[in-house]
């Protein structure tokens, strides 16, 4: 039986912004001990049936709760993210939890350091309350393990939540945590976001930063029910590091007063239904079809360009493969698994130029995008949310061409981009459709800016 598990009207306290919890903290109205409680009590109920998470972290979460109570008594909260619940993605470090990266739990030790985001989160006095699921190694956009079976979308447990941060799309739209850290190689945070009806941001590569593991196309960034409260997310974690030698110097923006007061009028938006090679659902074509009209309404000025660049995945293949070469095989992986860890065990040195040459291509034609538009809006993806048990890797099911999960999300990742993907309708089945919003390196304010308006636009 398909079951929804994402009304606010279940349990109310689970699904409060980061504001409304601030000012019910504030106000004394409940406190951070009572939201831990109820969050916990909804993860044991429902969790067995989503599978958002696979590991608790009950005991630490109750200690920074009752350290978040003491602090809003004595009227020195650190910030509007103190006692806000959050989840953690599988492979983002988080100090005596383990990241076993979708794996089987067997032998895996449990890590010694935050991650630069958890450490961030923990000096805001965020409760973490564990970390969420993810696909095997993170390659494919669905979120199915042997380790810790099938996560289901809070939406239609009947579909998928999409990957790789499909646990932590599935706890936020559930009501199982306020706000989640993801992260996005290639459509990782914007492809759950956009099949679980939440907002998901993917920032300029560096802006956040990333360790252990950082390769040159993955970021960490937020998942949550509004796009304001992902700006309060960037506010914490948008903060230097150190260990990240990719990390950008910090910039003193304010994600969150960048999302007030906005407007659309004036603004260039470049329209792309395709991007030329994109094969879209009609259903999903009209909803944000219909978005991008209430956007020339509202005054953006909406130029529509049908190609905005060669098709990336090849590419993209190349590069998510790289790191893949030294994985180690236990010779029953899944097929989709087992494809990808054969593909790039089979990279050459001619592929890798290949990349090199199609990542200065998309460059350039990303670039001359923004030359003359402040944004380029897509869908996020072709589909809506797929039936559990299948996926679009680079063509359908039916053998219709070119519908491929990650044609909208991936050539960002290519050339260190930010994008953002807010809910802007559902299907006739009732499937939330997402719109992305891309933008030029350092644009991160902006998009979330033009999200906001765009998400306050569906209410």
């Amino acid at each position: 039986m398909n079951e929804r598990f994402d009304d606010p009207r279940d349990d109310p306290l689970c699904f409060r912004s980061v504001d409304e919890l601030a000012a019910g903290y504030r106000a004394g109205t409940f406190s951070p001990i009572e939201v831990t409680d109820a969050m916990y009590a909804r993860i044991a109920r429902i969790n067995p049936r989503l599978v958002a998470y696979y590991e608790l972290a009950t005991p630490a979460a109750f200690a920074a709760a009752r350290a978040s109570e003491a602090r809003h008594r004595a009227r020195a909260a650190l910030g509007a993210l103190d006692g806000v619940p959050v989840s953690i993605k599988d492979h983002i470090d988080v100090a005596g939890m383990t990241s076993p990266r979708g794996l089987s739990l067997a032998g895996v030790a449990r890590s010694t350091h935050d991650s630069p985001v958890t450490a961030r989160l923990r000096e805001a006095g965020a409760i973490i309350l564990g970390k969420t699921t993810m696909p095997e190694l993170s390659v494919i956009p669905v979120t199915h393990t042997r380790a810790f079976g099938i996560t289901r979308n809070p939406c239609d447990t009947s579909r998928s939540p999409g990957g790789s941060s499909g646990g932590a799309a599935a706890a936020v739209a559930a009501g199982l945590c306020t706000l989640a850290i993801g992260s996005d190689g290639g459509g990782s945070i914007r492809l759950p976001a956009a099949f679980t009806g939440i907002a998901g941001h993917k920032p300029t590569l560096g802006r956040v930063p990333y360790y252990p593991g950082q390769t040159d196309r993955t970021v960490a960034g937020p998942l949550a029910r509004s796009v304001r409260d992902c700006a309060h997310a960037m506010n914490a974690i948008a903060r230097p590091d150190g260990r990240d030698w990719m990390e950008l110097p910090p910039d003193g923006t304010d994600y969150v007063a960048a999302t007030i007061g906005g407007t659309l009028a004036g603004l260039r938006i470049a329209w792309s239904p395709s991007y030329g090679y994109q094969h879209v659902d009609v259903q999903v074509a009209r909803c944000v079809e219909t978005a991008v009209a209430r956007m020339a309404n509202a005054g953006a000025q909406v130029t529509r360009i049908e190609s905005i660049c060669r098709d990336p995945f090849r590419a993209y293949m190349i590069q998510a493969g790289l790191r893949l070469r030294a994985a180690r095989r236990s010779g029953d992986e899944p097929v989709a698994v087992a494809s990808m860890l054969d593909f790039a065990a089979g990279i050459t040195a001619d592929d890798v130029q290949y990349l090199q040459d199609e990542r200065n291509r998309l460059g350039a034609d990303l670039l001359a995008v923004f030359a003359s538009q402040d944004v380029l809006i897509s869908p996020t993806a072709p589909i809506a949310a797929p039936a559990i048990g299948e996926f679009y890797p680079d063509g359908d099911t039916l053998g219709e061409a070119n519908r491929n999960l990650i044609g909208f999300t991936c050539p960002v990742n290519l050339v260190h981009m930010p994008a953002i993907s807010v809910d802007c309708g559902r299907t006739p089945a009732g499937l939330p459709v997402g719109v992305q919003i891309a933008g030029p390196k350092f644009s991160d304010a902006r998009l979330l800016a033009v999200a906001h308006v765009i998400e306050a636009m569906q209410s």
